[in-house]
């Protein structure tokens, strides 16, 4: 709704509709999860094919890492074309491994989900044989290890703390005993590996340096709209990577997205961590694997965006909907009878139903979903009345003198005025001061503010890689009014204008050998930016109505529970 209300840019304001359609699908994973794992025998099958998938999946990743091949790049489907860029990544020497993800951080995730299911089936499946219950675990234990990567390592230690303690003593020692062999196996068989490994934990990082060169960005975009944030998806690469989802929620949702979110993973986890289920050992020793591989899944998200990565959201839904699952699981774990689906009336019925009880509730409590729905009016005023913001941005050239280029302009190579350029930058960004909100390649406007300059050096390269092959100064102005941007061009030209002749001026240089600048366009280009108040009111009305179904179908169930008490 925020990413309608402010001016942005057309593919960011769609992205953020394509993100609630993202995320409605993600719910739907867990919804699943939640309501059709109904008794022990489908929850259990379904753990346990769980955990051979991340059985699987970390044998490809291994298979990557000793032949260095994707072999994921051999798979050809025809009409698809492949989206990744193919090959492996490196660090120190070794192949990161990615399996069937996008990125290696996106592939310690998975591993790190999956690996307390593993491990807790093959602790308690003991109808199976030894091998088969254990080579799950193994593989994904040595995946992990030989990710060349923080986040699966800091993945594994979350699980280990977290299920640990929930061991007999005699399981501890076992697991004490094979850690220390499989540790030993490896620093065996991959030479190299464990100097590597205690590198990644020491010193100065790059990956490191670009996460925290980011942090100052932080307080700039969210003071935009700290409550509610700029709308989900719409924090692209195009403005800043950060590289931490809690930040991109806290920016694109605000502090009250951002809690909504942790809430959510607090009490899903906890949940499943804390209550015992009777006398099955087996279901009860699952709940703090579930939320273990929930937590995990959850801290690495401080390192990677990882709602950009479809498994890794995936996983995270899923061990949601299971935690919700291994609730609802009753105590005495009674099997249900399943649906007679050959019945036509099999899925219909119960559908007429709870319509039929959803009706009965809106009639009965009509005045609160009345009074609920009158709450969200003067939101829906303050919406009508917004408005677009105008917006300009031109160049100013720096030109290297006659005699330097003998009359010929294009004998003018940029190294040898761009470093003036940046001077003059320099000077007058020391004059003025500037958020540090300045996106990588969007237009400032897509920042949300709407009274902002920006004077920078342009760079053809990324966040993390500059190039600066340009002599020339990029200005980007956004104000409320026309004339007020027109006004700001004219009076920031005449200023780079005056600053680069000054310099020259004082040190004694020619007239005819200074270098001199001329603003590209001559008339300054001002456009309106509108915003979308009616997607905005749309959205809203969806809200509005949803909290008042939510609040008068809450509001008969307090009554009714209020009403068994007594």
């Amino acid at each position: 709704m925020n990413s309608s209300q402010q001016a942005m840019p057309f593919i960011d304001s769609n992205g953020a509709l394509m993100n609630l359609i993202k995320i409605a699908g993600f719910a739907g994973v867990a919804l699943v999860a939640n309501d059709g794992l109904r008794d022990r025998d489908r929850f259990l099958v379904l753990l346990n094919r769980l955990a051979w998938f991340g059985g699987g999946y970390a044998l490809l990743g291994l298979a990557q890492f000793f032949t260095g091949l994707n072999f994921v790049d051999q798979i050809n489907i025809p009409g698809l074309v492949g989206g990744g860029a193919g090959g492996v990544d490196s660090r120190a020497g070794f192949v990161r491994p990615e399996s069937t993800a996008r990125h290696t951080l996106e592939y310690a995730s998975v591993l790190s989900v999956t690996l307390p299911i593993a491990l807790t089936m093959a602790i308690h499946g003991a109808e199976k044989r030894l091998i088969f219950r254990w080579l799950p675990t193994a593989l994904i234990c040595g995946a992990a290890m030989l990710s060349v990567t923080r986040s699966a390592l800091i993945g594994i230690v979350v699980v280990m703390l977290i299920l640990v303690p929930t061991w007999a003593p005699r399981v501890r020692k076992i697991a004490l005993f094979a850690g220390i062999a499989g540790l030993g196996v490896l620093y065996v068989a991959v030479p190299g590996i464990a100097g590597t490994i205690m590198g990644m934990f020491s010193g100065s990082d790059s990956s490191i340096d670009s996460r925290t060169s980011s942090y100052p960005a932080i307080s700039g975009y969210l003071l935009v709209s700290p409550w509610l944030g700029r709308g989900l998806g719409t924090m692209t690469a195009d403005y800043r990577i950060f590289d931490n989802q809690f930040i991109g929620l806290l920016i694109e949702l605000g502090i009250v997205g951002s809690l909504a979110f942790i809430t959510l993973i607090l009490v899903s986890s906890f949940c499943t961590i804390f209550r015992r289920r009777g006398t099955d050992i087996k279901i009860s020793a699952l709940g703090p694997a579930i939320g273990a591989g929930i937590l995990a899944a959850a801290l690495l998200s401080a390192f990677f965006d990882s709602f950009h990565f479809p498994q890794s959201i995936g996983m995270i839904s899923l061990m949601i909907g299971l935690a919700g699952a291994h609730w609802n699981l009753s105590p005495d774990i009674v099997d249900i009878q399943p649906v007679n689906f050959s019945s036509p009336d099999a899925l219909t019925k119960p559908a007429k139903m709870q319509i039929s009880r959803l009706l009965l509730v809106l009639l009965r409590w009509w005045f609160v979903v009345v009074l609920i729905l009158a709450a969200f009016i003067p939101l829906g005023l303050h919406i009508r009345g917004a408005s677009g913001v105008f917006y300009t941005k031109f160049d100013i050239v720096f030109q290297a003198p006659p005699g330097a280029t003998k009359d010929n302009a294009l004998r003018t190579e940029a190294s040898s005025t761009v470093h003036y350029a940046a001077m003059v930058q320099r000077i007058y960004q020391n004059k003025h001061h500037e958020a540090d909100i300045r996106p990588v390649r969007a237009p400032l406007y897509g920042t949300g503010m709407r009274d902002i300059e920006a004077v920078y050096l342009p760079s053809s390269g990324g966040q993390w890689q500059t190039n600066f092959n340009k002599s020339q100064i990029t200005v980007e102005i956004v104000k409320d009014t026309p004339e007020e941007a027109e006004r700001r061009a004219t009076e920031i030209t005449k200023e780079i204008t005056a600053l680069a002749i000054a310099p020259q001026t004082d040190t004694g240089v020619w007239k005819e050998s200074q270098i001199t600048t001329e603003r590209v366009a001559q008339t300054i280009p001002v456009g309106y930016i509108d915003v979308r108040i009616k997607y905005a009111l749309a959205v809203l009305l969806v809200l509005a109505l949803g909290t008042a179904f939510a609040g008068a179908m809450s509001l008969n169930k307090f009554v009714k529970w209020r009403h068994s008490k007594n």
